[in-house]
This record gives C-alpha cells, sequence and structure tokens, in this order.
C-alpha cells in the first residue's frame, strides 16, 4: 500500500486528491496462479503430516525401532525440511502477486521451474529402482501433482506479465479533476464552501459477460454500469431513483466493492477504491456499510441477532465475546429494539424489527458511509415511515452520510438532499431535490414525476405514459438511450443526433445537470402538451401495470 501523500489540494477545491492508493486486485489469471501455488503448499504440508503421523502411529504401538530411524533421521529431515520450505516459498510468492513487482513473478517462474526439475527427478528416481517402493510411490505422487498444479500455474504467470510489467500510476496522478464543477455543491454541508466529498466516483463500469455454449464463451456483455459520474458530501442524504433493472443496486454494490468494477474510479475520503484486494480493502469496512433491501433473505435464519450482527465485529478482529455483546446490545438499542433479543433468531420478529436488525448490524462497527439499498422496499406503508424517520434521525445524531437507493420518488422528495436519475446503467439527471422536483430538465424525469399519486383523491393529474419497453441492457441503444421511448424527440420532429451522439451529463442550472441534447426544451408548455396527446388506453394499461 502505497504511504506517499500529495497535497490537500488548493483552497479553490479544484481537484479531489487520492491521498492514498491501495493495492489493486490481480487479474484473474494471477489470482489463478495463486491458488494454485497456494494448492501445492496445502499438498506439501499434508505429504509431511502424513510420514510423521506414521511414525508416531509406530512409536505408539510398539514396533519402533531407534536404530533404523536414527539411520533415517538425516535424510528423512531433509525431506520434511525441503517440503516446508516449498510450501513457505508458495505462500509467500503468491501474496508478493499483489504488489505487481516484477521479481515476484520472476521468483514464481523460478520456483515453478525447480519444482518441475525435481519432479522429473523423482520420476527418474523411482522408475530406476534406486527408491523402495514406498517411497518410490511418495515421489512419484508428488511429482504428479508438481506437474499437475505447477505447470498451469506458470502458464498464468507466462500470460500475466503485462500485470506486473504495465506502468504503475502514481499517487499524484491521481488527482480527480472537477475543476468544471466543484462551483456547483449542494448547501448541504454546515459551510458549503470549499467542503471536500467524502465519496467521488468518476467514470465507473460494472460489465457482466454472458456466456454459452459448450465452451462456455463469452456471447454477449450487459451493461449494468456504464460510466458513471457522481460525488457525495459529508452528512448529506444522496438518492438514486431508476426503473428496475436500471443499475441502481448494482452500482450500490460496486462502490463498496462488494462487486469488483470492470473500470473506472471510487475514492473514500482519500482512499481509492476502484478494484482493490480484498485484504487492502478489510480496513476500510468499518466506515463502509450497506442495509439490504430484503429483511427476511438478508438475514441467516440459523443465528441469532447477536451472532448476525456480531460476525462484522468478528471479522474486524474483535474477538472479545463480552465486548462483542455489548456493542451488538447497543447497536439494538440505537434501533428502538431491546437490548434482551440478542438471543432470539430471526423468525420471531416482523418485518419492520427484522430491517431494524439490518440497520443495526450495519452501524455496529461507527460507519461514516451507509449505503441504503431500498431499506423500505418491502415494508408495509406505516412502517416504511418509522425506518426513514429512524435513518433521518441517526443521520442526525451518529453524522452518517447516505446513498439512498429506491424507486420510490415520493420517499425521496422527503428524505432527501440531492437526487441522481438513472436509466440503463448512465444517469440522467442530477440536482438538489427541490430543484429537480420542480423544474426537471430531462424527459424521463418529468415521465416518472408525473406517475406519483397525488394524495388528494379529488386532485387528478394528466400523466406521461412511455410507450414501448425498456431496452436490453446487453444491448442499448446508440446514442441516447432513452431516444426509444422519448416523447420530447417524438415532439421535435425525431433529430438525428439523438440516435448518434451520447449525451454528456451538462450543466443546465446551477446544482442541476441533465443528460440530454434538447433539455432546454423541457417546459411545462411542452409537458402539458405531450400529456394531453396520450390516449386514455395508453394511462389504463399503465395502471394495470402497476
Amino acid at each position: 500500500m502505497s504511504t506517499t501523500r500529495t497535497s490537500a489540494g488548493d483552497a479553490s477545491g479544484a481537484g479531489v486528491v487520492v491521498r492514498r492508493r491501495l493495492l489493486k486486485r490481480p487479474p484473474e489469471g494471477i489470482r489463478k496462479a495463486r491458488s494454485l501455488l497456494t494448492s501445492i503448499a496445502v499438498y506439501q504440508v499434508i505429504s509431511v503430516a502424513v510420514p510423521v503421523f506414521a511414525i508416531l502411529l509406530t512409536a505408539v504401538s510398539g514396533g519402533f525401532e531407534l536404530g533404523s530411524f536414527l539411520a533415517q533421521a538425516i535424510p528423512l529431515a531433509v525431506a520434511i525440511a525441503f517440503q516446508l520450505a516449498i510450501a513457505w516459498l508458495c505462500i509467500r510468492i503468491g501474496r508478493a502477486f499483489r504488489t505487481r513487482r516484477p521479481q515476484a513473478r520472476y521468483a514464481g517462474l523460478a520456483l515453478i521451474a525447480v519444482l518441475l526439475v525435481f519432479g522429473a527427478l523423482n520420476v527418474w528416481a523411482a522408475t530406476t529402482g534406486r527408491l523402495t517402493d514406498a517411497v518410490a510411490s511418495g515421489a512419484g505422487l508428488t511429482a504428479f501433482v508438481w506437474y499437475l498444479l505447477g505447470m498451469p500455474a506458470g502458464w498464468h504467470l507466462l500470460r500475466g506479465g503485462r500485470w506486473f510489467t504495465g506502468e504503475r500510476e502514481s499517487v499524484a496522478a491521481a488527482i480527480v479533476d472537477r475543476s468544471s464543477s466543484q462551483d456547483l455543491k449542494p448547501g448541504v454541508t454546515p459551510s458549503g464552501n470549499g467542503a471536500e466529498p467524502l465519496v467521488t466516483v468518476e467514470g465507473l463500469k460494472k460489465h457482466f459477460p454472458i456466456l454459452g455454449g459448450l465452451l462456455r464463451r463469452q456471447l454477449a456483455t450487459i451493461y449494468a454500469v456504464d460510466g458513471v459520474d457522481f460525488e457525495i458530501y459529508p452528512g448529506e442524504i444522496f438518492s438514486l431513483v431508476g426503473e428496475s433493472g436500471c443499475g441502481k443496486t448494482t452500482l450500490g454494490r460496486t462502490l463498496l466493492q462488494l462487486i469488483p468494477p470492470t473500470s473506472g474510479r471510487v475514492v473514500f475520503d482519500g482512499s481509492e477504491l476502484a478494484d482493490v484486494d480484498p485484504d487492502e480493502m478489510r480496513p476500510l469496512r468499518r466506515r463502509m456499510q450497506i442495509i439490504f433491501q430484503d429483511p427476511f433473505g438478508s438475514l441467516n435464519p440459523r443465528m441469532p441477532v447477536s451472532d448476525i450482527i456480531g460476525e462484522g465485529l468478528l471479522a474486524q478482529g474483535i474477538t472479545s465475546r463480552r465486548e462483542r455483546d455489548r456493542k451488538v446490545e447497543d447497536a439494538l438499542e440505537i434501533v428502538g429494539l431491546r437490548r434482551e433479543y440478542t438471543r432470539r433468531y430471526p423468525h420471531e420478529f416482523s418485518g419492520g424489527q427484522r430491517q431494524r436488525i439490518g440497520i443495526a448490524r450495519a452501524l455496529a462497527l461507527n460507519p461514516d458511509f451507509v449505503v441504503c439499498d431500498e431499506p423500505v422496499s418491502a415494508l408495509d406503508v406505516s412502517i416504511q415511515s418509522q425506518i426513514l424517520n429512524l435513518l433521518l434521525d441517526l443521520r442526525r445524531d451518529l453524522n452518517l452520510t447516505y446513498l439512498f437507493i429506491t424507486h420510490n420518488l415520493s420517499v425521496v422528495q422527503y428524505f432527501s438532499d440531492r437526487v441522481a436519475v438513472m436509466y440503463l446503467g448512465k444517469i440522467a439527471e442530477l440536482g438538489g431535490v427541490e430543484e429537480l422536483y420542480k423544474n426537471p430538465r430531462h424527459p424521463y424525469t418529468v415521465a416518472l414525476l408525473s406517475a406519483i399519486p397525488n394524495p388528494n383523491p379529488r386532485v387528478r393529474r394528466k400523466r406521461l405514459v412511455l410507450r414501448g419497453d425498456v431496452p436490453s441492457p446487453a444491448a442499448p441503444p446508440t446514442g441516447c438511450r432513452f431516444h426509444t421511448r422519448c416523447w420530447l424527440r417524438e415532439r421535435l420532429g425525431n433529430p438525428e443526433n439523438c440516435v448518434t451522439d451520447d449525451p454528456p451529463l451538462r450543466e443546465v442550472a446551477p446544482g442541476h445537470q441533465a443528460a440530454c441534447h434538447w433539455a432546454e426544451q423541457v417546459t411545462s408548455g411542452a409537458v402539458a402538451e405531450a400529456a394531453a396527446h396520450v390516449s386514455a388506453l395508453d394511462t389504463a394499461v399503465a395502471l394495470e401495470d402497476e
């Protein structure tokens, strides 16, 4: 891990400085090579344990002859030392792969070459009768394991040379340039001016391959998250909204490194997280937690509450059972549950109580940043308000920062400071919640807002129904991804740039950005005219689908 630190940036806040760069996650081939070397190490330990156990068993049974043992003691000790040395080297060299140093690769290739040479010598000695039958069988098995595991490990190391020889970025080069948007910071922080983001996401992508056929070849790619940029400031609630399948949950999990990203950068409080090695990420897990959507599936039914919440504490090195129980009870009390509930099992709680347990699990490690993945979507409306108010109280009392993922725009309006609207893996619009709800500038956001039911039954809002289905994320449309369903494009006579050019997320008002070529054409008059042409049949079909 790099300990080099750069300056904190100028007073104007022209960029977000990466003060610490964590070790990268090795590519799949290097991880396979490390796993194969670990398997060789395990075999070496087993091959040492078996003869030692046999000697002990012989000594206990009374068939132990001291003279014959002393005659073979030196060769046996040399063989055991050699086996353990190989195991130690396999582990050490495998761990050194994470550093991306070419010396680690050369050491791995040299070790594999030594194993293959000694394997050939073992086979030669066994076939020429220079070893006894028992020793010959052991030598042959060892040679077989070395060749079976060492040859593919060497192949992966030979192919993975780019990982070791590729140019490594310096920490100073990791400054995220935000000079064009730093003056658009929301007024949710105490001072507003000069506040650095807690979380910065730049060009984040997550693609899933579609495999098929006998050889499991890649047939297509699902573009779940395809180039996302935003910032989350300390103490604010940043909401992410959109239809099901637009990539909200994938984005939240990729941000926390629960899913390794395909490309892009995530900077959390000066530490770059994108594609981080799991061992390097572990200390930061204390500060970044997640509340899962399903309060039933996210809790292990075979574990009591004390173990469910205390599991994260144990993983972070809190081994004292008394201390873990105390922290678990404190977390339950914070979320409004009794301290004596620690010995109960999940089936003894209601849905709202289970979600409170999930919140307590996220808060047990005193995090700074919490991803709330639709925490109220599976709950009754009355319970939803309780959980939302609880999250607001915890934000105030514990100074938390939330990434709130939901598809309920009414909840967003009540709960959030800023909101980003996602569509097919990209952000369509981003801004303060009041500005975005009052003056939406993207056609997709307008359609979503028109679907919010009015609590007054006497007021009927004309709904703007989108025609057609959501395109597949495996084959997104060219240009603007929303152009296949865009009501504004139809009204403007189907301009060509909607199909050919991907619109950037640009400023349309102070603190308000939209990814639309014709965002200035989204006016109240245009929306009313488009809604007036929506047929009653389209509206009825939309209501039936809901």
